[in-house]
């Protein structure tokens, strides 16, 4: 029996499902075929004209990016252990790539880690964020804690420094 989904259902365009099914990150508002009211930041299940799940993502209604998908898996969960699962493959990603030089590099990447709209650089014993999109600004309480929990365990992090001195914040509902 398919088990019944807890999120909010949004239906986008052919042109959109051709482009997401291809990796492509993000549904732009002009995509949108059908989709509920719901607060910004929700989770949104998005399917084709068809039903045909396809991801799930955060929604920003104040952005042209609609939507910005986090998952394609049916039976990801989005809770805390989900996050930490990201972090540390992120994490771990550089390690492997990096080596040891990993004094100053980015440690998320936004979408390239499944991040949408996050960007967490290393300087040494500081972390730097950026966040852009709306649904990832909610989730920092939840995100922070692990992406400290995580460096600590291989290297000293004094804290996290967040930017928030950029234009486009604005346009995506935030404050600078």
């Amino acid at each position: 029996m398919k088990q019944e989904r807890p999120y909010f259902k949004t239906v986008i365009s052919k042109k959109a499902e051709a482009s997401v099914r291809q990796g492509h990150p993000w549904i732009y508002d002009t995509e949108i075929l059908e989709m509920p009211e719901m607060e910004n930041g929700s989770l949104t299940d998005i399917t084709g004209t068809k039903g045909n799940y396809l991801g799930t993502g955060m929604t920003s209604f104040h952005s042209k990016i609609r939507v910005r998908l986090l998952s394609r898996n049916a039976n990801d969960r989005f809770d805390e252990a989900f996050w930490e699962r990201r972090v540390r493959y992120a994490w771990e990603y550089r390690k492997t790539v990096m080596g040891t030089d990993l004094e100053c590099c980015r440690v998320i990447f936004g979408e390239a880690d499944h991040f949408p709209g996050l960007t967490v650089d290393r300087f040494g014993n500081v972390l730097v964020s950026q966040t852009l999109s709306y649904g990832m600004e909610q989730l920092k309480p939840v995100l922070f804690p692990i992406l400290l929990r995580v460096l600590r365990e291989d290297i000293p992090i004094r804290g996290i420094y967040e930017r928030k001195d950029i234009a486009l914040r604005e346009r995506g509902g935030l404050t600078q």
